[in-house]
């Protein structure tokens, strides 16, 4: 399952139609839990460049994505486990009030389609039978970066709406975020996007589930355009 990530993005600037390489390696694994419930988490890390030639030292990659995903024994399910039960956790709100936020219901379609995009089949996000039945969800589980499009859309609104462009001001640049997913988002349940400014360039991004609780928190770092 996908725990979270950072992405550090450069100055420099992509376009389409540009030759671009993806260079990925494991960067950490690190074992937690007692022995029979082990999580693994695994650390990957990803450079896009320009060309497909092997990376030359000190050259500068355009983005720097460090996704962390975690995987899990398999959990047996009882045969008389015929109805999923919503999960019970302790709800965490966050300690900020929203100062944008915005609405929706993820749908089927929506699921599929990113999943689609990303060239993940996972049946987690497009089998209702499995999620139930194996994994003992309710539903479909909402993509962790399809979170962070969802947040990062709703930042990128704010920063457009801020700008001057009479006055020659770019909107600000996104040039760092760190993201973790706390607790599963489902599809067909309505969610909260909000966005908090902590000072000119910094901002606290999360996503809240239908009973208001933290379900996604990240931190995002901007810059003046240049």
């Amino acid at each position: 399952m996908w725990a979270g990530g950072e992405i550090f993005f450069s100055d420099t600037i992509l376009f389409k139609g540009d030759e671009l390489s993806c260079h990925e390696h494991i960067g950490d694994v690190e074992v937690k839990s007692k022995i029979g419930e082990e999580r693994v988490f695994v650390t990957i890390n990803r450079e896009i460049r320009y060309g497909t030639e092997k990376v030359q030292r000190g050259q500068r990659a355009a983005v720097v994505e460090n996704r962390k995903l975690v995987f899990m024994r398999d959990r047996p399910r009882p045969a008389d486990a015929l109805e999923v039960q919503p999960s019970k956790r302790d709800v965490v709100k966050s300690p900020h009030e929203a100062t944008l936020s915005r609405t929706l219901t993820p749908s089927l379609g929506l699921l599929f389609r990113f999943s689609a995009l990303t060239f993940n089949a996972h049946r987690i996000h497009l089998d209702q039978a499995y999620c139930r039945d194996v994994e003992g969800h309710r539903n479909l589980l909402v993509h962790g970066p399809l979170s962070l499009v969802l947040m990062l859309h709703l930042l990128q609104s704010c920063l457009t709406a801020g700008a001057q462009p009479q006055d020659g001001r770019k909107p600000d640049a996104i040039v760092h975020v760190e993201y973790r997913c706390l607790a599963p988002l489902y599809a067909e349940e309505e969610l909260k996007v909000c966005l908090w400014k902590k000072h000119p360039f910094g901002w606290v991004t999360w996503i809240e589930g239908p009973d208001g609780g933290l379900a996604v928190r990240g931190t995002v770092t901007t810059a003046p355009a240049e």
